[in-house]
């Protein structure tokens, strides 16, 4: 049987309340946590991305909805960034919110038994294109550094990122889906 989401895109302004409040619950959570977290090895987690991906897996909202998802969340982490340019945050975003969207809704259910691992590889792909996004604009056509520059950033900073967010969006999907039901 199918996996059924959450939030179901009905008609009506409580459903779409109701999503809408899901989504910035989460994504202030993912604030939240971004501005407390200290560093881990140099890298601070991106806890926005999780919460957005956390968030399209339980809203399924069409492209045009991630994108909305991705923008709010770029404006959020552009006040928390510490690049030197801040506003690429409204253009990775929305690319990793539309590439979680699109993992959604196409990629078959993956699971064993009743517990789904589509959360974890939605969050991982949608934090790795947000991730690389980000950088090949910063490094590469914005700062003009080395590409050597820009495969330490995947390396160290993206492909940790989206390791973090692939464990906190598979462990908290099968909760927060049971407690939004409750």
């Amino acid at each position: 049987m199918p996996e059924s989401h959450i939030l179901p895109l009905q008609e009506g302004r409580m459903a779409r309340t109701k999503q809408v409040a899901v989504v910035a619950i989460l994504l202030a959570i993912g604030a939240v946590l971004r501005i407390f977290t200290p560093p881990v090895a140099g890298i601070t987690p991106n806890f926005v991305i999780a919460m957005y991906c956390l968030s399209i897996m339980l809203v399924r909202p069409g492209p045009g909805g991630a994108v909305g998802i991705g923008l709010v969340a770029g404006a959020v982490c552009m006040i928390f960034s510490k690049s030197p340019i801040p506003y690429l945050n409204l253009i990775s975003e929305p690319v990793g919110a539309v590439v979680c969207a699109f993992i959604v809704r196409y990629l078959p259910e993956l699971a064993v038994g009743r517990y789904p691992f589509k959360p974890g590889v939605a969050a991982g792909l949608g934090t790795l294109a947000s991730g690389l996004t980000y950088i090949t604009l910063n490094f590469k056509y914005a700062l003009h550094l080395p590409v050597a520059a820009w495969q330490a950033a995947f390396l160290t900073v993206v492909i940790p990122v989206a390791l973090i967010n692939v464990v906190l969006v598979q462990v908290l999907y099968v909760p927060v889906r049971k407690f939004l039901r409750a």
